[in-house]
């Protein structure tokens, strides 16, 4: 089984997305560099939540501090600590003594979204925190300062974990959904272009795909792959030809092989010797039916399929009695209509029934039917073909037994030619124990619509 290659969709989106976090981390690196070799003083965050948490309802509705035991740690820590709280009722609360500089800003406290101010000299005076809470009354606006703390490294942390988690992550979770769809439904013509490639057929001359409508990055493939087509035509070509002309040239010697036997004495070499040449001739005839029908429509005739296997078995049924086979024939009075060529269909029967007479040991009975479904069968009594072998035996030049008087190609050929009528071939058991050989043709009426 053939290894699955690394997904080129992923590929992209790692490609994509990991100089995004490196661009993103060298900038707040170097923002944290900055920040910290500045002067810079702030209010530290842990320290205004728990004020926010300090502050409760009083039984007035008016506004009440309950300070924790960091709260007051920090108050104790920093005497200077001051907060102002305002709510929409019009209630105040003040602890400390806020700056006379920030009273224009704790006026207009109601007015004020989550802010901050960092002094940048000491003692850092103006270095406060503004937050807006959820409060009864509709919202509680709280102002926290006098106890600033001047530690760059905290606060560039605090700056760090800010914008890595509002701007960094969503950034890199955003691309690893949508760059992956976005590649995928960039590459649906890709996948397109795969499947009329897993569709094409090699037997067929001229099939290629279309490069235009591909992306210029895929061209080249899609020419390549059209390339090798080219080349696998081309090679056909010459098969075909070689073939074409190698029948040709051996019908004068098969003739004259033909014409010299004749003229022998009756015997049972003689017998074997004419069978012998009946299948190097109907071989060669096969040979050139391929050059001669190529599946086309205009080449099909509409023909019965029962009367051209009755006269297909009284024609070989001499050859068969001579050689001490009994051969038989049952079909269909009314007539079994198909698309097809009446000689290149009747070599492909006439193959069969040779090959029941060759591994059937030249006795028994050889049975051939047609039925109205347009099946075509030849049993033999034989010993059959093993399960294993039954898809084998159809290769060009594979024979059951080496020692065989076959060439290996009969089954093969009959089955390129009934494959261009649009049936199939295949082989089972025997009723009496041989092989049976089924030939299924699609029906004129059906191969019409």
């Amino acid at each position: 089984m053939a290894k699955s290659g690394k997904s080129l969709a992923w590929g992209l989106t790692w490609s994509i997305v990991l100089p995004q976090a490196v661009i993103m981390l060298a900038g707040l690196t170097l923002l944290g560099i900055r920040v910290q070799n500045d002067s810079v003083s702030y209010i530290d965050l842990p320290l205004v939540q728990h004020v926010v948490d300090s502050f409760k309802p009083g039984a007035d509705g008016g506004i009440t501090l309950e300070p924790s035991e960091k709260v007051r740690e920090h108050m104790a820590e920093h005497p200077g600590m001051w907060i102002v709280a305002r709510d929409e009722a019009g209630h105040a609360f003040t602890h400390g003594k806020p700056p006379a500089s920030l009273q224009p800003l704790i006026d207009r406290l109601p007015h004020l979204a989550n802010s901050e101010i960092h002094g940048a000299t000491e003692p850092f005076d103006d270095t406060m925190s503004v937050r807006r809470v959820e409060w009864p009354t509709g919202y509680l606006h709280l102002m926290v300062g006098g106890a600033p703390m001047s530690k760059s490294n905290g606060l560039a942390t605090v700056i760090a974990a800010y914008l890595g988690i509002t701007l960094m992550l969503p950034c890199i979770i955003a691309s690893l959904i949508t760059v992956p769809i976005m590649v995928r439904r960039s590459m649906k013509i890709v996948r397109q272009v795969a499947k009329h490639a897993d569709a094409i057929d090699v037997e067929k001359r001229g099939a290629r795909l279309a490069d235009q409508t591909v992306p210029r990055e895929v061209q080249p493939l899609v020419r390549g792959f059209n390339a090798a087509l080219t080349r696998v035509s081309d090679g056909y070509d010459i098969r075909d030809r070689f073939l074409a002309s190698a029948a040709h040239e051996l019908r004068a010697p098969i003739a004259i092989l033909r014409a010299r036997i004749d003229a022998m004495d009756p015997g049972p070499e003689r017998t074997r010797l004419v069978g012998d040449v009946a299948r190097l001739w109907n071989l060669a005839e096969q040979l050139l039916d391929l050059q001669r029908f190529n599946g086309d429509a205009a080449a099909c005739q509409r023909l019965d399929l029962a009367k051209l296997a009755s006269d297909t078995v009284g024609d070989i049924a001499p050859v068969a009695l001579e050689a001490g086979n009994e051969i038989e024939f049952n079909g269909p009075r009314a007539p079994v209509w198909v698309l097809g060529d009446a000689l290149a269909l009747s070599r492909v029967l006439m193959n069969l029934i040779q090959n029941a007479m060759m591994h059937a040991g030249d006795e028994g009975t050889i049975s051939v039917a047609v039925n109205s479904l347009g099946e075509m069968t030849v049993s033999d009594e034989g010993h059959g073909v093993p399960l294993e072998e039954r898809d084998r035996i159809f290769e060009p030049f594979y024979r059951t037994r080496p020692s065989s008087r076959g060439t290996g190609l009969g089954l093969h050929l009959a089955r390129q030619v009934v494959e261009r009528h649009g049936g199939g071939i295949d082989v089972t058991d025997g009723e009496k124990g041989g092989a049976c050989f089924r030939v299924t043709l699609p029906l004129a009426d059906a191969s019409r619509r």
